[in-house]
């Protein structure tokens, strides 16, 4: 009997040995979901280029790296928020580049609104702007760039001048925004200015998250052969443009003198928040 009683007690025990470690081993276990890669679109594609089709956009300047301490208290009210509207508006025709299609770019900054209309043609091999008329420079597909230096006192928005203009200024010889096929590592020379140029790069494709939508871009570099403290981004897709990132170091911050008394980074972001684009 004694030995029977051993032997019960001796098995009961393995038994309940065997189910503690299985149910340890159970919890120990991490399981991780890990979701697939989102689809990276590798195809070629052209802007959109229908009368019809808008973007709405928003804004966003803000000052980094501020130097020295003494000027930060000008930086106070960043970053600032400007609200934009882009459309493709109709067909005209302009003297150097023939008939063309303007887009309008209308940006509201504060207590400031400015718009501007750009002109421009589409083929297979390339998306060309002629010129434009107005005083904003925020505009999809092309920006204009200009000196960042900033007076003291003088809150910057990073576009040039608000003032009313409809005078047409002529892009000569005419940009090239875009070259078709979209292919990763295309490099083109955008303004050749004999000793220096600038020059767009394909990068690399990434996908932009707009509500619950997944749109891959493509990530477009704006090179200068001779400023390194540029840094500009532009994500172009088969739905538009969607966003921009730009960062300008080493802006001056000048006195009402003049004189150089501080420095700081400028960063422009643009966000694409909605847009329609109609059937060719």
């Amino acid at each position: 009997m004694h030995k029977k009683l051993t032997y019960f007690i001796q098995s009961f025990i393995l038994i309940l040995f065997a189910v503690v470690l299985l149910t340890s081993c159970g919890s120990d276990d991490t399981v991780t979901n890990t979701p697939p890669p989102e689809p990276v679109d590798t195809s070629d594609f052209q802007y959109p280029f229908t009368i019809g089709s808008y973007w709405n956009y928003t804004l966003t300047v803000s000052a980094e790296n501020v130097r020295p301490d003494s000027i930060q208290y000008y930086f106070n009210s960043y970053p600032l928020t400007g609200y934009g509207h882009t459309a493709i508006l109709y067909d005209t025709v302009v003297q150097i580049g023939g008939p063309v299609r303007v887009i309008y770019d209308r940006l509201i900054f504060g207590n400031d609104t400015a718009a501007s209309r750009y002109y421009y043609t589409q083929n297979e091999y390339s998306m060309v702007c002629y010129g434009y008329r107005g005083s904003t420079s925020a505009s999809f597909p092309f920006r204009k760039l200009h000196d960042r230096s900033l007076p003291c006192g003088l809150l910057s928005t990073g576009i040039e001048n608000m003032a009313a203009s409809d005078t047409f200024m002529v892009i000569s010889p005419p940009v090239v925004i875009l070259k078709y096929p979209v292919v990763k590592n295309t490099q083109w020379v955008m303004f050749d200015q004999g000793s220096s140029n600038i020059s767009k790069r394909y990068i690399s494709w990434e996908n932009y998250h707009l509500d619950t939508a997944t749109i891959p871009s493509i990530k477009t570099q704006r090179i200068f052969s001779n400023n390194s403290d540029w840094i500009l981004y532009d994500y172009y897709s088969k739905y538009g443009q969607m966003k921009r990132d730009y960062l300008f170091r080493s802006v001056q911050f000048r006195n009402t003198q003049g004189i150089t008394i501080g420095y700081y980074d400028s960063r422009e972001f643009f966000n694409v928040t909605s847009f329609y684009t109609t059937a060719p």
